[in-house]
């Protein structure tokens, strides 16, 4: 099974274009004021222009009123609006025209089963903090992949992917910090190695199941 991959909190028009020629499945860009790596408008158009259709691009969001969730989706057209706050199963629900990912928590079983039962194609469960570089709770991640569609964040880097993966079974990989130099600046040797240890760790396990 493929891993898919997204590159997180990009800031530059040649992280963008260096993350698409190494085959990345989706970039992100943050839009949450305070965040190191928030982008305006204005450079956020900027770095649209430098994806290839070939990549989805992800907005990250947090507690934005709905009317503006939809301004973005009209602006911008993206492949995938990420909520990244507070947002209600019920908020979520009536976002139209976008798919729709939701980043969660996972401290303990109730945070589990409401996880579970939110109303989003694809749950990315991450630290406390998004971009902190902290580790998730990766039990609790690997339970909720057994139901649901769980991209795994919060400080994976090309050190550790390979142990995530094995231990959570999870369909993808976001990652931020993990292939920085600093916050919003990619190291271009950090997005290959992470990018070559997946596919490593995808060829042997196809192999394994083939033999």
């Amino acid at each position: 099974m493929k891993i898919q991959v997204k590159f997180c909190g990009m800031t530059r028009q040649q992280d963008v274009l260096h993350a698409a020629k190494l085959g990345v499945d989706f970039v992100g860009f943050v839009l949450v004021p305070g965040s190191r790596r928030c982008l305006t408008r204005d450079a956020l158009q900027l770095l649209l222009q430098a994806v290839p259709k070939k990549v989805k691009t992800v907005l990250v969001v947090a507690d934005l009123e709905l009317s503006e969730i939809q301004r973005l989706v009209a602006d911008f057209r993206p492949g995938v609006i990420q909520l990244h706050g507070n947002e209600a199963p019920g908020f979520a629900a009536k976002i139209r025209g976008v798919e729709v990912w939701k980043a969660v928590h996972l401290r303990n079983e109730q945070d589990l089963l409401q996880a579970a039962a939110y109303p989003a194609s694809r749950l990315v469960v991450d630290a406390g903090q998004g971009g902190s570089g902290q580790l998730c709770d990766w039990i609790l991640a690997a339970k909720l992949a057994k139901t649901r569609n769980v991209f795994l964040a919060g400080g994976i880097t090309p050190e550790n992917v390979a142990e995530a993966l094995l231990q959570t079974n999870a369909a993808g990989i976001d990652t931020a910090s993990g292939i920085e130099n600093a916050p919003g600046q990619k190291d271009p040797e950090k997005m290959q190695l992470l990018l070559q240890k997946i596919r490593f760790l995808t060829t042997k396990s196809t192999k394994g199941v083939s033999s």
